[in-house]
């Protein structure tokens, strides 16, 4: 009798069920991964429920941890459905517009087939952000020649999630406050930070300062501003300069015309 085929080769069935569990494990992660949706603060984004289309729906909704969102019940009307959603059944769907960062967070997708009793929960995730402004930079120093040291401030609004100031510099700054507010309509995050500046410890320079990845303009510090009286030096050498100029240009006229002059008596 010849050996039979799992006899020679009893590790052909462990491999091949090694291979669909690594094949199903890869298709579930692929498929969790599909299901991380982003939006930005005032924009809208499309959930998708992975519904048999060839079955009847007894039921299809989104909620957000046990707060109901919007969906279809085959057997009663839909209540308490959020004001900035809807529902497409025909591309299995849920709608959501003008996002806001109460918004970002974990989504549950419920399906449930009029032919069965089991309940399908399919995870979602919903990532909100929102662009901070493009930094700006304020500063003021302890004299009026920006010698000894400065006080410098950089401010950003309007973003989300919370984020830090990043302050870009030769040099370490002594970071003096750290200032975050929510504003009360948009819930984004304003962010400002405060750095000092000992000039001793700095030769002339340019800051710069970033919140997430917005950079501001460059903003300089430790550089002395002209002395008293420079500005009034520089218009009397200008002055100076302009009558040196005019009498050059005179007296090349004057021997221009003294020359005219002189072959005009020649000729005569």
């Amino acid at each position: 009798m010849e050996p039979h085929c799992n006899q020679l080769f009893p590790n052909v069935n462990i491999f091949i069920q090694l291979l669909v569990w690594i094949t199903t494990w890869h298709t579930d992660v692929t498929g969790a991964a599909s299901n991380h949706y982003r939006g930005e603060v005032g924009g809208n984004v499309t959930f998708g429920c992975p519904v048999h289309k060839q079955r009847t729906l007894a039921l299809l909704y989104i909620q957000k941890g046990d707060t109901f969102v919007n969906g279809y019940y085959a057997t009663q009307n839909v209540s308490g459905a959020w004001d900035n959603t809807r529902v497409d059944l025909d591309k299995t769907t849920v709608f959501m517009y003008n996002l806001k960062p109460s918004h970002d967070g974990d989504y549950q997708c419920i399906i449930q087939y009029s032919d069965q009793k089991k309940i399908e929960h399919v995870q979602l995730h919903l990532t909100v952000t929102a662009n901070y402004s493009r930094p700006t930079l304020t500063g003021h120093c302890s004299d009026t020649t920006h010698s000894s040291s400065c006080l410098v401030r950089c401010a950003s609004h309007g973003g989300f999630p919370d984020s830090e100031v990043t302050w870009h510099a030769p040099g370490s700054l002594k970071v003096m406050n750290n200032s975050k507010m929510r504003d009360p309509d948009t819930t984004t995050f304003n962010i400002s930070n405060a750095a000092y500046v000992n000039c001793s410890d700095f030769p002339p320079t340019s800051l710069r300062c970033s919140v997430g990845n917005v950079m501001s303009d460059v903003f300089s510090v430790c550089t002395p501003k002209d002395p008293p009286g420079h500005g009034l030096s520089v218009i009397i050498a200008a002055i100076c300069a302009a009558g040196v100029g005019l009498c050059i240009m005179v007296a090349l006229l004057w021997r221009c015309c003294c020359k005219k002059g002189k072959r005009s008596m020649d000729l005569y």
